[in-house]
This record gives structure tokens, C-alpha cells and sequence, in this order.
């Protein structure tokens, strides 16, 4: 987030570089794997196959790419707001803290730097053998995941929500990455089309098919869901304006982590050369089938504030983290969210550093 200021509009890239390992524990940030245990019997949502649209990604366009820059640190700060809807109709409202309000500003003036570094992140290896180097346009490589019920795929949920204005269901990809705390994308949870927040979010962890009995440890309801200020404020009529800040959490009324587990997630400052992995519920394939794909992100395609790749998505993949497998911390960690589509690329928000502390003071 060297500059906040360029709505995609051409800013430094950083080099290849070293990842440091998260430094948490059982701190926001850190992953966990759950205890095996069958969250079914607790379920609060109510989950009815076949009612959902998958939610198109935004697409890029050149007049997104013409975007105007905030003008001000004033603007800048504002757009990281806590902007939500709590489950029974009230707006949420919070103030950057002065942390944030710090850390912002202090990056928004800071000078664009890269470091060079030897080490990269691999695929996961429980996505198997062979998968890098995916193309957007060709062929389809993407791979059904068959068994949801074990970490990490256990973690990684379909995410559906509602539209007051029409009462049509739509659907995205979303993961756990805490006990109550779900990521997704911005445009899951609020319509610019419609003005308005969505409803009745419903997060349904591992599902596998096309009936509620494929749901392995049930539905679960939400109690909040957030976004950005500055994905609702800086809505001009084009997707650019808001690509920044299209970051989602969704709080469910329950604890559903401590069973199933859920990913870590950090902002690695000097972000280089790294495989993407993404798991989410494409539209295309078998109505409630989980996907697995992943792709290699170069240096040169990563910004500040988010990064492009070529790993193959559809609609109802928006919202899917996009993580990284570091081997030396074994652990799973999410760098961005996949966002939008364009004739060229894929697009993840990154978990850059003003990002990462938004996501801590909603973590649950």
C-alpha cells in the first residue's frame, strides 16, 4: 500500500523477495488445523440446495483502469472504516484506529522499496502434483476436491446471501481463517448495483454436492458482516474506484474454527515470486463441488495493494483466498483475495499491512 492513491493505475512493483514467518501463535494471523471434530451437531443456518447464483466477479475494463486518486490522507484514511450489518438489521460504524490511522498514513508517504530474497513458496502439497503454471484461457485443469472433510478444505466454504431487492440468492467462496471469523470478498456482502447490503449470509464449510446431506458439518448463520468504508464510499460507477478495498469478514453466531480448523493469514512486506493456491465453488462445475486450482504469481505482477495471476476461475470464485504453503512454517497462509477477472488476468486484493490490521480488529 505504498500508494494508496493509485486505483489501479500503474504503481512500483515489488522484486523477489524473502517471506518472513508469521509471528503468532494463537494470534490473529496464525493457523490452525481444528480437532477432527464434526461440527454438524451445532449447526445455525438453514441451507437449501439449488437457490443460488454464483456472484460474477467485476470486471476490469480500461475505463476502471482511469480511475481518479484519492486526493487526500483524509480520504484515504476514511476508506478504512468498518462499515457492517449486523443479522437482525442494524449498521455497524467504526472509526479507523490510531493505529491504523497511523500505519495508512506512514505507508501512503512511504517511498516504494524491494529487497531481494532467495526463497519462494511452493504449491500446496495436498493439492497434489502438477498443477502450476495454469492458464486462464485453455485448457481446464482445475481438479475437484473429493474429500471436504479434511484440513484444509475443511476450512473453505460456500457462501451464499440474499438480495432484499429481488429475493435472488447469490453465491461466492469465503474461508475461516478463525474460530467465528470468515474472508471473502466485498462484493459478496454489498451490491453496488443494488445500493444495498445483501442478507441471510450462510457460510457452508466443505460442502461436496448438490443436497443438503453433502453439506459434512452443516450451515452456519452469521451474527455481522463488515467491509471496508471505502469499498461503499468510493463507488463512482466503475469497479476501479473500489478494487482497493473489496475485502469481506462475515462473523458467524458460533464457534466453527475450533472443529474444523482455519487458515492463517499475513502481510509479507517483501512479497516476491510465489505458487497461488485457490479453492473455491465455481459456477461452471457440478452444482456444490469444491475446486482446486494453482498458478505461479511473478514478482513483476505484484503491486502494493494487489496482484494478478493466471490461475483458472469462475463466477462463485470470488472471494476465494488466495494462499500461499510456506514450508518452513508448514503452514498455510492467505496473501490476498481473488476480486476480479480481466481479459489478461485474475485479481486478488493483497494482504498488505493496513489490510491485515483491518482484518485484526474484527478477528473472532
Amino acid at each position: 500500500m505504498t500508494k494508496l492513491t493509485n486505483a489501479l493505475v500503474a504503481s512500483t512493483l515489488l522484486s523477489t523477495a524473502m517471506w518472513a514467518v508469521p509471528a503468532f501463535a494463537a494470534d490473529p494471523g496464525s493457523a490452525s488445523a481444528g480437532n477432527g471434530e464434526s461440527a454438524r451437531d451445532a449447526t445455525s443456518g438453514d441451507y437449501k440446495p439449488g437457490r443460488a447464483k454464483p456472484i460474477a466477479p467485476p470486471k476490469l475494463t480500461d475505463e476502471d483502469s482511469r480511475a481518479a486518486p484519492l486526493a487526500d490522507e483524509a480520504t484515504a484514511v476514511k476508506s478504512y472504516g468498518i462499515v457492517g450489518r449486523s443479522a437482525d438489521g442494524k449498521e455497524i460504524k467504526i472509526e479507523p484506529s490510531e493505529a491504523l490511522r497511523e500505519l495508512i498514513i506512514k505507508e501512503l508517504n512511504a517511498p516504494a522499496t524491494g529487497k531481494d530474497g532467495a526463497e519462494r513458496k511452493t504449491e500446496d502439497p495436498d493439492l497434489g502434483e502438477g498443477e502450476a503454471g495454469r492458464q486462464v484461457f485453455g485448457t481446464d485443469d482445475r481438479e475437484q476436491v473429493k474429500n471436504t472433510k479434511t484440513y484444509p478444505f475443511s476450512a473453505i466454504g460456500y457462501l451464499e446471501a440474499k438480495s432484499p431487492k429481488t429475493g435472488s440468492f447469490g453465491s461466492c467462496s469465503a474461508t475461516l481463517i478463525g474460530p467465528r471469523t470468515v474472508l471473502t470478498a466485498a462484493h459478496c456482502l454489498y451490491s453496488h448495483e443494488d445500493k444495498d447490503w445483501l442478507s441471510d449470509y450462510l457460510f457452508v464449510p466443505g460442502l461436496n454436492g448438490s443436497t443438503a446431506d453433502d453439506a459434512p458439518f452443516g450451515a452456519f448463520a452469521f451474527e455481522s458482516a463488515y467491509v471496508l468504508q471505502g469499498f461503499i464510499d468510493n463507488y463512482q460507477g466503475y469497479y476501479g474506484w473500489v478494487l482497493l478495498w473489496d475485502l469481506g469478514i462475515v462473523t458467524l453466531k458460533q464457534d466453527v474454527g475450533t472443529n474444523l480448523g482455519w487458515l492463517g493469514y499475513a502481510n509479507y512486506e517483501d512479497l516476491g515470486d510465489f505458487t497461488a493456491n485457490l479453492v473455491g465453488y465455481p459456477g461452471d462445475k457440478p452444482m456444490g463441488t469444491m475446486w482446486k486450482a494453482n498458478c505461479e504469481v511473478h514478482a513483476e505482477n505484484i503491486a502494493p495493494e494487489y496482484f494478478q495471476y493466471d490461475c483458472d476461475t469462475f463466477p462463485g470464485s470470488s472471494g476465494s483466498s488466495v494462499y500461499a504453503y510456506d514450508n518452513k512454517a508448514k503452514q498455510r497462509i492467505v496473501t490476498g483475495v481473488n476480486v476480479a477477472e480481466s481479459p489478461d488476468a485474475n485479481t486478488a486484493v493483497r494482504l498488505n499491512a493496513a489490510n491485515v490490521q483491518w482484518i485484526n480488529s474484527l478477528y473472532k
